[in-house]
């Protein structure tokens, strides 16, 4: 009889993840950098260009992956806003009288 091993499938993280990963690894490697060349040209003019260009594509990244995210939840969960404004509501105006 022969045994086989199991194997478990491994699992390929998300692109939208991989990107999340890239950006924020980028900010951090990109504010070390200019951190030191600030300090080491005593010039401190790539922290306009660099910090500002970095955040831009950090901010850009994070947003397409809650953009995502949010849709894959509404999709996953149904859309169940009105139910929730309707508590919202109901509770507001429980706090205000």
């Amino acid at each position: 009889m022969i045994k086989y091993a199991h194997y478990r499938k491994r699992r390929l993280k998300e692109t939208s993840k991989k990107l999340l990963v890239f950006a924020i690894s980028m900010v951090i490697f990109i504010t070390i950098v200019t951190v030191v060349a600030v300090f080491v040209l005593s010039d401190a003019t790539p922290l306009e260009y660099l910090i500002g260009g970095i955040f831009g594509l950090a901010s850009t990244a994070f947003g397409f992956y809650f953009w995502k995210a949010k849709n894959e939840n509404i999709a996953k969960y149904g859309n169940n806003v009105s139910e929730v404004e309707d508590d919202i509501d109901v509770c507001y105006n429980q706090d205000i009288n």
